[in-house]
């Protein structure tokens, strides 16, 4: 015998069979009980798959799977190995296609999983081991604290040391829109929301969050000389490289 042998014998008797019933219409006339055929069906358990016959003797007797083979209950892939709790669970990888944003896969495999839970045996659960988007999730926590760190910043800077609303209402106003205008420009120029993205971020509030304090105070300063708002603002802007 060789294993070729023994996977068509495991394929031929590890099948479903059809079924019907006994007696149903049409049938002879008389007849008083209809009875539903039960077929077994895929062999689920090592014992079961222990009793296939994988060759018939000439004497009569039979040679089972058991008998040239040991049966177990084993792993499709041997390549990776799962554990959780003590206990060996069932492993299950999700990834996202190309063009698929990566938070709305994972919520969505976070719902669908959620959903199923209630199907679930009682002594049944899941557990997510490792979610890869928890650093982009965090990184997105870390620029909303780091804008509103810098708005009280600059709030507080500002009033203090020039003592005018209006002056400081611009770079409140001023760094939102730049980091609004800053998103626009993304899928235009294929970037997307990363660790790396995440992190130019933080660094960039603060770089504008300086800038707009220096520009306006510098501003303030040529309108207390005498100057326009406007001609103050075009003064200031010809002496910054970046703008």
């Amino acid at each position: 015998m060789t294993v070729p042998d023994l996977a068509g014998a495991v394929q031929q008797q590890s099948t479903v069979n059809p079924a019907g019933q006994f007696s149903a219409e049409p049938g002879p006339k008389g007849k008083e009980m209809t009875y539903t055929l039960r077929a077994q069906g895929r062999l689920q358990t090592p014992e079961e798959f222990g009793q296939i016959v994988v060759r018939s003797n000439p004497d009569g007797s039979v040679v089972r799977l058991k008998d040239v083979a040991r049966i177990e209950l084993g792993a499709q892939n041997y390549q990776q190995i799962a554990r959780l709790a003590a206990s060996p669970p069932a492993l299950s990888r999700s990834f996202k296609h190309p063009d698929q944003m990566l938070l709305a896969v994972a919520d969505g495999v976070k719902k669908t999983m959620a959903d199923l839970k209630e199907r679930f045996p009682s002594d049944l659960d899941y557990a997510v081991s490792l979610d890869t988007t928890r650093s982009v999730t965090e990184g997105i926590r870390e620029i909303v604290e780091t804008l509103l760190i810098a708005i009280v910043l600059v709030l507080l800077v500002v009033f203090i040391f020039l003592q005018n609303w209006r002056a400081t209402l611009i770079p409140m106003i001023a760094v939102p829109v730049s980091l609004i205008g800053t998103f626009a420009f993304f899928p235009l120029l294929g970037f997307s929301i990363n660790t790396l993205s995440l992190f130019a971020l933080v660094l960039a509030i603060g770089l504008v969050v300086d800038d707009a304090i220096v520009v306006v105070e510098a501003v303030e300063h040529h309108i207390e000389e005498g100057m326009s708002p406007r001609d103050a603002t075009l003064r200031q802007c010809k002496k910054c490289p970046g703008l």
